[in-house]
């Protein structure tokens, strides 16, 4: 009894089919992967962004040249000035050194004054059209960039500063700069203005999530430009170790999809925030364009990898066992033979015991090189892709290329020999 249980319990399918330790392992390594996903593209996108310099100005350069950008400086720039400057008081104290009147005094100080302030919102708007803004905007954002990765290491420099519980970008160079231009314009008492602190700073994140950053930036530093890299290794290695290899494929394009829309989701939030933030103030236009722009490489990257994503499902749909696949599978490798036929080479018959090698290896090569730089949602991807895309057939092709001819002559001297042996 207890013997026909046992045999019983082991032809059981249960038995036959239960978890082996690779498969719990590759589930592992999947699980892992995919939570860490979303965190490797965003530290990714701030190691090209942010940490990388020259790719730093390259994104936040042209914001420099935007009109929201510009109005926004003019305007507190002009709001600034004007508010020190008490220009009525002046125009009345000099018009009463030449008319005695005191009435017609009062009377012009008002529109001249006017005329006054609209005199340095013109010169300072002129300024900002100008290359020497485009010049003083390059300057203070090459300077912001190697000061907050200082803050990043606790070492604060530069015109990043910590004000309170903000992290603030000191406009002080650029405000300067602009007063300058206005003395040459002819309005000689702006360079004596002082601008008060607050309008010459700018509010580029709150304490805590400087912390945050600092932590991250901390554990990541080393790795951020391979930490896609290693990610996708996982996921491969997730797939090499599957007992469907095809289903996890399948489900490793779900994960990378599903992953982008998450990070993209997040952007639209982060928009709304920032609209929130700066809603109602002078900034509020020019906020949104240096988000935006600053995020543009972010967006297009998790483009390019939900089209990643679908070509993955779409790999590993072709892999599977089912009909439609196979029924795509066969005439794709048809035509793959058919082409192989026609090249009479004989390749086939040491590359084809390394097929799957050479595959692997095609595709890894790929990943490799789209996830490891900078061309990651850009036209250098595009290229990538087709190039390895076209290496990949090229190499089928070889695989399949096999030489007939001793085949064929095979097949007719069997045929003229069994006439003789009847």
């Amino acid at each position: 009894m207890s013997m026909g249980a046992t045999e019983q319990y082991q032809r059981s399918p249960v038995t036959r089919d239960r978890v082996r330790p690779r498969t719990i392992f590759s589930i592992i390594v999947f699980v892992l992967a995919t939570i860490l996903t979303p965190v490797s593209v965003a530290g990714h996108w701030a190691h090209s962004t942010v940490i990388d310099a020259e790719r730093y100005i390259e994104t936040i350069g042209p914001i420099g040249a935007s009109p929201e950008v510009q109005t926004a400086f003019a305007e507190v720039v002009t709001d600034s000035i004007v508010a020190q400057v008490d220009t009525e008081s002046l125009v009345s104290d000099f018009l009463g050194g030449i008319l005695p009147n005191s009435a017609v005094t009062d009377r012009l100080a008002g529109p001249i004054a006017t005329g006054i302030n609209g005199l340095i919102g013109q010169a300072v708007e002129t300024f900002v059209t100008s290359d020497a803004f485009t010049t003083a905007w390059l300057a203070l954002n090459k300077a912001a960039q190697n000061g907050f990765i200082a803050l990043l290491k606790n070492e604060p420099s530069g015109p990043i500063e910590i004000q309170g519980d903000d992290v603030v970008l000191n406009l002080d160079s650029v405000i300067k700069l602009a007063q300058d231009k206005l003395v040459e314009s002819g309005i000689s008492f702006a360079a004596n203005v002082t601008v008060p602190t607050t309008d010459k700073q700018f509010v580029l994140m709150s304490a805590p999530a400087l912390s945050q950053a600092r932590t991250f930036y901390a554990f990541s530093a080393p790795f951020l430009s391979w930490i896609m890299v290693l990610i996708a290794a996982m996921f491969i290695l997730a797939i090499l170790l599957a007992r469907r290899r095809a289903r996890t494929t399948v489900a490793v394009g779900i994960v990378v999809i599903g992953s982008s829309l998450l990070l993209y989701a997040g952007t639209v939030l982060g928009e709304g925030a920032v609209n929130n933030q700066f809603a109602g103030t002078i900034f509020e236009s020019a906020a949104v364009v240096v988000y935006q722009t600053f995020l543009a490489y972010l967006i297009s990257g998790l483009q390019s990898l939900a089209a990643l994503g679908v070509i993955v499902i779409i790999g590993g749909w072709l892999a599977g066992r089912t009909n439609s696949a196979q029924y795509v599978r066969a005439h794709f490798n048809r035509g793959l033979s058919e082409i192989a036929d026609r090249t009479g080479l004989n390749t086939g018959e040491k590359l084809a015991p390394y097929a799957p090698i050479i595959r692997w290896a095609v595709v890894c090569v790929w990943l490799l090189v789209l996830l490891s730089g900078t061309y990651l949602g850009s036209v250098s991807g595009v290229m990538v892709t087709l190039l390895m895309a076209g290496i990949w057939t090229g190499l089928e092709i070889l695989i399949r290329a096999r030489t007939t001819i001793e085949v064929i002559v095979v097949s007719q001297i069997e045929v003229i020999e069994v006439p003789d042996q009847v």
